[in-house]
Order: structure tokens, then sequence, then C-alpha cells
């Protein structure tokens, strides 16, 4: 769990120079997913979400971060080495069978608890961006349309159960977004 720490996010914590790493990104995407779970009064197996929220990135340890933005072949290669990963982890953490379970899981994403901590996981990437004035889509060389075009194709595949916060979040964010186009 320690060796997550060392794997750093594109991300910024807000306020920081320092680049949010994977053990904190992790507990902010459980922490959010409770709070939208209870604030909304969800059908959904909490204790389960919590479990995914916690290891969704565990996978990283070996294959590191790829940001959403990156290139489709970056991010095909990223599937292979997550897959790698976690054949490594489940062999090293074999004693843990619940664990591995958890992540393998997650990865395929059988249940909706999965795909809510997946459009969770991407709507705290909004929600650092904002409150750190868009610096970390700035270095990454980000523009709007891209910042457009992604957020609304990711909204789309969203769970059922965020759809409406995701998409909310991201008409938020477009007129607040630091590359606005010239009118």
């Amino acid at each position: 769990i320690d060796e997550l720490a060392l794997i750093e996010r594109k991300s910024k914590i807000p306020g920081t120079n320092r680049h949010e790493n994977d053990i904190e990104h992790s507990m902010t995407v459980a922490i959010l997913c409770w709070y939208i779970h209870d604030k909304y009064n969800l059908d959904l197996n909490l204790e389960l979400i919590l479990k995914y929220a916690l290891t969704h990135d565990f996978v990283e340890r070996y294959a590191g971060d790829v940001s959403t933005f990156a290139p489709q072949a970056e991010r095909d290669a990223k599937v292979l080495r997550e897959q790698e990963s976690l054949k490594r982890m489940s062999t090293e953490l074999a004693d843990f069978s619940g664990l591995v379970k958890v992540m393998e899981q997650y990865e395929s994403k059988p249940d909706q608890e999965s795909l809510f901590v997946w459009s969770v996981d991407k709507i705290q990437q909004l929600i650092n961006g904002e409150l750190d004035n868009w610096i970390a889509y700035q270095e990454g060389g980000i523009v709007y349309d891209q910042f457009v075009k992604k957020y609304d194709e990711l909204a789309s595949k969203s769970s059922p159960y965020c759809r409406e916060i995701f998409e909310g979040i991201v008409a938020y964010s477009k007129p607040r977004f630091y590359d606005q186009p010239k009118t």
C-alpha cells in the first residue's frame, strides 16, 4: 500500500504544487462516493462501493497512471499493463483473496457499484481541476475543445446513479475552464 503513495497522478492537490498520489486520490474518491451515496439515498451496496473506491487504482502500482486525455494508443497500452499488474498482484496478494477479487471485479465493471465508482473517479478529476484553476489541464496542454469532447463522452457513459451530478459538474465547468473559445 505504501508503494501506491509513490504513484503520482497528473492532477495536483488543489492549492499546492504537489501532485496527488494514488492513496490520496483513492481516499478522496471513497469519501466522495460515500457522500453521494448517503446524500441521495442510493440503492447501491455501500460496502462494495467503498471497497471498489479504495482499490480502483491499485493496478497502477505496476502499470502507472495515464491521463484521461492521453492518446488512444497510450491508453490501450495502459490497459495491457494493468492486466499484467493485476496478474502480478494476484500472486503477491494471494493470501488476501478478498482484495484480489474486488480488484478483478472492478476491472471488469460487472455491476452498478463499479460503474458508480468509475463515474465518481471522473467527477473527482473535474472537482480538482476547478479547485486548482485548471492548472493540471493547462500543464497537460488540454484545450477547451478536448475538454468538452472528453467530458461529454465520459458523462454519457457514467452511472445512472450519478449521471445528473456528472453532467451538472461538466456544465458548470465548461464556462469556467481556463481555455475559453474566443467569441
